[in-house]
């Protein structure tokens, strides 16, 4: 037969003095956080109100101003907002050549669908019609580099060229 083993009552007694020892420390600091923790509020609030700068915006921008010299040309540009209107010189450009008008309908058409407005033109090359798909003439460079923008992130080869 197993005998039973009697647990030594000091053992029970050391073992609750330690939990309520612990049961203490914790409440122990749990008090003291919470002191802790009011006393810093009241403080930050007390010295919020004197430690927070006043800017007044209006009163601080105008200090602020810097004056930045620009030459006349600079100035000129400034003053005249349709500066990227200027006529490019009659740029076109070219972004196929082909023997077939429905290879060239075709290309005019993917175009399209990009914001670019292609035209078709036929010329006689020695004996040979050659369908060109052209862009432009452009009234800005602004819409020129657009076009060239746009060409290039579609991956389409072109080629500027100037109206005769």
């Amino acid at each position: 037969m197993a005998q039973k083993q009697n647990t030594s009552p000091w053992v029970w007694a050391v073992l609750l003095l330690i939990l309520g020892s612990f049961v203490v420390f914790v409440l122990f600091l749990d008090q003291e956080l919470a002191s802790k923790g009011s006393d810093k509020s009241t403080q930050t609030r007390k010295s919020s109100p004197e430690n927070k700068p006043t800017i007044d915006f209006y009163t601080v921008l105008p200090q602020r101003e810097v004056e930045i010299s620009i030459s006349e040309e600079d100035r000129a540009a400034i003053d005249n907002p349709s500066i990227n209107k200027d006529i490019v010189g009659q740029a076109i450009l070219q972004v196929g050549s082909f023997h077939s008008a429905e290879e060239a309908d075709s290309l005019k058409a993917q175009l399209a669908l990009l914001g670019l407005e292609a035209r078709v033109k036929s010329a006689v090359v020695n004996d040979d019609t050659w369908h060109r798909v052209q862009l432009g003439p452009f009234a800005s460079e602004t819409n020129l580099s657009r076009a060239k923008n746009l060409l290039i992130e579609n991956h389409i080869r072109y080629m500027q060229r100037s109206l005769p």
